[in-house]
């Protein structure tokens, strides 16, 4: 019996030595010992706000595939404005999207209904991708951005209210920028046909709108708002519950994200061609302008286009806050302090780390348009 009871501790031991060689053969090879399970995402982006284009880049280059567990699969949804993918991120029918700063962060109060974090920063810049200040085609040319305040005060003014263009109009009203005689509400669809019909003076839009109603000849760009230091921003977001569940699939998604902005960094040319394919009544070179062209100082022109944060450093928690302020209110949130558990850059921070990056990861200059044919 006791030969008996001899055999089955050793066997035990035996068993113990063998799981704990594996397992730390996983950690010295930097694999897990039991593979991941597969994940299966819908992920919203926009096609149509150069602040989300790195999701164009990630979709048509299938990046996701290096990353996420082996057999998981993605569904990409696209969406022209934020509050659809809110609501789909709130009812779990989409776990992962990228969005402007106003949707992003109206995103993060809906913690009564699901806990919905902001995980990364792929863009900011100095009013280079949204509060583009444009007047109609029959305005006349302006020496520079205070003149086209002067001309803009005592005229009606277009926005698309609870956006970035929404909040930096504001602040330049609030600052004494200009005072226009009634502000327009109206989609940024509707303020594009209305450029085009030649029925508004001026508004704000977001790229690359604005750079079609340019290329097209319907509407000249006058300012934007970074004379006056307000800026815009893209986050990325996901569900909680989905990185509780799946944390090596959020941190591969992270990855296949920096990939992606890099490609969109250093790939001007074939980052226009693959866009420019997502969308209607674009053509490559009005694409490649809305990201790469620079814009003089004469019209509120900053050298840097882009600004690939990553983290949420102190100029990015500036932009929340006032951010917050503003839709308070507004009264499209009910605080107007950032929530406790906003963000959640824990997977991002895991996944610089495996890649050996650090924040920020970079940024797109302003080329001369002559770059386009080079």
């Amino acid at each position: 019996m006791e030969n008996l009871r001899t055999g089955k501790i050793r066997k035990s031991a035996l068993g113990a030595v063998i799981l704990g060689a594996a397992l730390l053969t996983g950690m010295l090879s930097g694999q897990p010992a039991v593979a991941a399970e597969p994940v299966h995402i819908t992920y919203g982006y926009h096609p149509y706000w150069t602040g989300a284009w790195y999701g164009v880049i990630l979709k048509s280059k299938e990046l996701w595939k290096k990353y996420l567990p082996p057999g998981s699969t993605v569904k990409f949804e696209p969406h022209l404005t934020g509050p659809p993918m809110i609501n789909a991120m709130l009812a779990n029918k989409m776990q992962i999207g990228t969005m402007g700063d106003m949707p992003s962060l109206v995103l993060t109060t809906k913690g009564a209904i699901a806990d919905l974090r902001l995980v990364s920063v792929p863009m900011y810049s100095k009013s280079m991708n949204c509060t583009k200040v444009l007047v109609s085609k029959s305005a006349p040319e302006f020496k520079d951005y205070k003149a086209a305040m002067t001309w803009m005060t005592g005229k009606p003014f277009a926005y698309h209210k609870g956006t970035c263009a929404n909040r930096g109009v504001e602040a330049l009203i609030s600052k004494g920028a200009f005072k226009p005689s009634e502000i327009l509400v109206m989609p940024i669809e509707v303020i594009a046909s209305n450029f085009e019909a030649g029925k508004l003076s001026a508004a704000a839009m977001w790229e690359p709108h604005a750079r079609r109603m340019v290329e097209k000849g319907y509407a000249k760009y006058a300012a934007t708002a970074g004379p006056w230091n307000e800026y815009d921003a893209n986050f990325t977001s996901m569900r909680q519950d989905f990185i509780d569940k799946n944390p090596e699939a959020a941190v591969g998604w992270m990855k296949a994200e920096i990939e992606a902005i890099q490609f969109l960094i250093s790939n001007p040319r074939e980052s226009a061609q693959i866009i420019n394919k997502e969308l209607t009544g674009y053509d490559e070179q009005t694409v490649w302008s809305a990201l790469y062209e620079a814009l003089p100082a004469s019209t509120g022109g900053d050298p840097v286009n882009y600004v690939a944060k990553l983290g949420f450093d102190d100029d990015v928690r500036a932009l929340m806050n006032d951010g917050y302020k503003f839709l308070h209110d507004l009264k499209v949130i009910e605080s107007a302090t950032m929530p406790k558990t906003a963000i959640n850059d824990g997977p991002l921070k895991k996944a610089m780390q495996e890649m050996g990056v650090k924040a920020p990861l970079g940024e797109i200059r302003g080329q001369p348009r002559s770059a386009f044919k080079n």
